[in-house]
C-alpha cells in the first residue's frame, strides 16, 4: 500500500510519511522532559519559498480522488503537472488514482514521472515488485522496462549524507512495519529508536554534516516524530533549510512542524495539517485539531495550503 499512503499524505499532510498507525502519528504523547526556554514560543515565520507551481490544484485534485471523482482528478493533475508542478508526490498521487479509475497506462506514465523524479517509494525496485497496488501492472512490458530503468536514474540530490539517508530509511520503515496488530512494547520500541536518531541527527548537525535538501528532508522528519516541541522547532527549522535548497518537501515540513509544535502546546493549528485520534474501540476518525482563526486563507496559500474551507475536518 505504498503508493496509498503516500498519497493520503499528500492530500493532508496528517503527520510522517507512510504512518500506517495513528496511535504513533496523532498527537504526540506528553513528556516530563523540561523544554528549553528558547522554544516556549515559535517565531512567526514568513515562507521562505514560493510554493510550486500548481500546489493548490494538486491537493484539490487528490480531494476529488479521495471522494471517487476520478476522471476530474486526473484532468485536474495532468492540468497541474502541465503548468511546471513537478513535486514526485504529485506524480504518485496520480498515479494512485489512475490506477483507481482503472487506466493502467496512464497510471504508469505517473509512475515514470514520479521516479525520475527521485520519490523514493518509487526508486525501491523490490518493494514495487511486490506492492498489491501495482499488480495491472505487472505484465505490462513498460512496467519491466522501468523497473529495469530504475537503477540507472541519477540521484536528484547528489552528495547526500549516506547515513542520515539510512536514518530517514529507518525512520519511515520503522512506521511502515506499524499495523493494526502493534503491541504496546511494539510502541516502545519505536520511541527508544526515534530517540537514539534524534540523538544521532543532532549530532551530525552539529558537525555541519548536512548539505542537501534530502538531508535537511530526512533531518526534519527524525525531529517530527519526537515528542517535545524542541523536536518540533527543530523539524521546522530544517524544513526551512530544505525549503531554501529547493527540495519540494521543504515548505510543506516546515508548516507541518509549525502546527505540531502548536498543536503540542495546546494552541490552535495554523494551516491545517494536524489530526487528533478519536478514543474508542476501534479507534474512531482523525479529527482536524483546532484552527487559528486569525490566520487568512492568503496566508495559508502562501504556504501552499487549502483554503479553510477544503481542508477536511476528518481523516477515516
Amino acid at each position: 500500500m505504498r503508493i496509498l499512503a503516500s498519497a493520503l499524505l499528500f492530500l493532508t499532510a496528517a503527520g510522517c510519511a507512510h504512518a500506517p498507525a495513528p496511535a504513533v502519528e496523532s498527537a504526540p504523547a506528553a513528556t516530563a522532559q523540561a523544554t528549553p526556554a528558547a522554544v516556549q514560543e515559535l517565531p512567526l515565520l514568513a515562507p521562505p519559498v514560493a510554493p510550486m507551481p500548481g500546489t493548490l490544484d494538486a491537493r484539490r485534485a487528490q480531494g476529488l480522488a479521495s471522494k471517487g471523482k476520478l476522471p476530474e482528478a486526473l484532468a485536474l493533475f495532468e492540468s497541474v503537472w502541465s503548468h511546471g508542478n513537478r513535486n514526485p508526490k504529485v506524480a504518485n498521487a496520480a498515479a494512485y488514482a489512475a490506477l483507481q479509475a482503472g487506466q493502467p497506462a496512464q497510471a504508469l506514465t505517473w509512475l515514470t514521472r514520479g521516479a525520475e523524479l527521485g520519490l523514493p517509494e518509487l526508486r525501491d525496485v523490490e518493494a514495487l515488485k511486490k506492492d498489491e497496488d501495482l499488480a495491472p501492472l505487472r505484465d505490462d512490458p513498460g512496467f519491466t522496462a522501468l523497473l529495469q530503468r530504475i537503477p540507472s536514474m541519477p540521484d536528484p540530490f547528489p552528495g547526500s549524507n549516506p547515513e542520515l539517508k539510512q536514518l530517514f530509511a529507518e525512520d519511515q520503515g520503522d512506521r511502515m512495519a506499524l499495523g493494526p496488530k502493534s503491541t504496546q512494547d511494539d510502541f516502545r520500541r519505536l520511541v527508544a529508536r526515534d530517540l537514539a536518531r534524534r540523538e544521532r541527527v543532532k549530532a551530525l548537525i552539529a558537525a555541519k554534516a548536512l548539505k542537501t535538501g534530502a538531508d535537511f528532508i530526512g533531518a526534519g522528519f527524525v525531529f517530527q516524530h519526537g515528542n517535545t516541541l524542541e523536536d518540533y522547532a527543530l523539524a521546522r527549522q530544517m524544513g526551512v533549510e530544505a525549503a531554501k535548497v529547493g527540495h519540494p518537501d521543504g515548505l510543506w515540513l516546515a508548516a507541518a512542524a509549525w502546527d505540531r509544535w502548536l498543536m503540542k502546546a495546546e494552541r490552535p493549528q495554523r494551516f491545517g495539517t494536524q489530526y487528533r485520534g478519536t478514543p474508542g474501540t476501534p479507534p474512531g476518525p482523525m479529527r482536524l485539531h483546532t484552527m487559528d482563526p486569525s490566520v487568512t486563507d492568503a496566508e495559508r496559500a502562501r504556504w501552499g495550503f487549502l483554503p479553510l474551507a477544503e481542508i477536511p475536518d476528518t481523516l477515516q
